[in-house]
């Protein structure tokens, strides 16, 4: 199905279907971003979001879902294509019906797994290790909300955070070698490590409010969350001093997505992971 949707949409595609592929990643990585930002202004004192928190989930969804079909019927590899074609189109059912939520996320589990499997024959050890833990970071999350395991909330959390902290592994290019080390970015990551822990430590409410709220983390240190940041910051830096646009999404998809035990925030948080894996290490 997906080779069929692939040979007949390739002809319209004008500009390449990387390009295609790019643009529908990045503009997923704004809405998910955006949807972050709605629902921590709400949830502020004194201040509230220009749009309702459950509009700007319920539009972010469908822009990932489709941001996912979109790369799904352009990608070289017909596997990848049926992976993230799951995620798409279930991620779609899951907002027409809650009765597909169940389904739906095992969908988004196995597609993103395929996608995974994929990647780890041409990702360095490193990298696969970070695959396999974001993989993982999902399959738990999803267990602990769409599931019904909540015992399983406070691992699933650690995990994800985890995941990202683990995201610098596909912005380094030598891991053999300190001189290919981009040092201006590990210095970001350092610096946003040791903000996070300042600040948690003086208003540990407001902290967790923030991560709560914004990110869904429940029952996870401090060091956790700070290690998280500096991992992103680290991911973004080098994305963007590199001009990696496909890699900066990536990043920005799993950070700003939170812990993945919801649909909403799995769908991101997996094409966050197709996006890191995919064309690893190129500019």
């Amino acid at each position: 199905m997906t080779a069929t949707l692939q040979q007949r949409l390739r002809p319209l595609i004008r500009g390449g279907d990387h390009s295609l592929a790019d643009l529908a990643v990045g503009t997923a990585a704004v809405a998910v971003a955006a949807r972050y930002l709605a629902v921590l202004f709400v949830n502020a004192p004194g201040y509230g979001a220009p749009v309702a928190p459950g509009l700007a989930t319920g539009v972010s969804t469908a822009v990932v879902a489709v941001a996912a079909i979109a790369v799904a019927v352009t990608d070289a590899d017909p596997l990848t294509g049926v992976g993230l074609l799951f995620v798409g189109v279930f991620g779609l059912l899951s907002l027409v019906s809650s009765a597909a939520a169940l389904p739906a996320a095992t969908a988004v589990v196995l597609g993103t797994a395929t996608v995974a499997a994929v990647a780890g024959r041409r990702l360095d050890l490193v990298s696969a290790g970070a695959t396999a833990l974001l993989v993982a970071a999902l399959s738990v999350g999803l267990a602990s909300g769409v599931g019904g395991w909540t015992g399983l909330r406070p691992a699933a959390s650690t995990v994800a955070l985890l995941g990202v902290a683990s995201t610098p592994a596909f912005a380094a290019t030598d891991w053999r070698s300190l001189s290919t080390a981009d040092w201006g970015a590990v210095l970001g990551g350092l610096a946003a490590f040791a903000v996070v822990l300042a600040v948690g430590r003086a208003v540990p409410f407001v902290a967790g409010a923030v991560t709560l709220t914004g990110s869904g983390v429940v029952g996870t240190s401090l060091p956790v969350v700070a290690l998280a940041a500096a991992g992103a910051v680290t991911t973004a830096s080098a994305a963007s001093r590199t001009r990696r646009w496909t890699l900066l999404a990536g990043v920005a998809l799993v950070a700003f997505a939170g812990v993945p035990a919801t649909l909403p925030r799995a769908l991101p948080f997996a094409l966050g992971v197709a996006a890191l894996t995919a064309r690893e290490g190129q500019p």
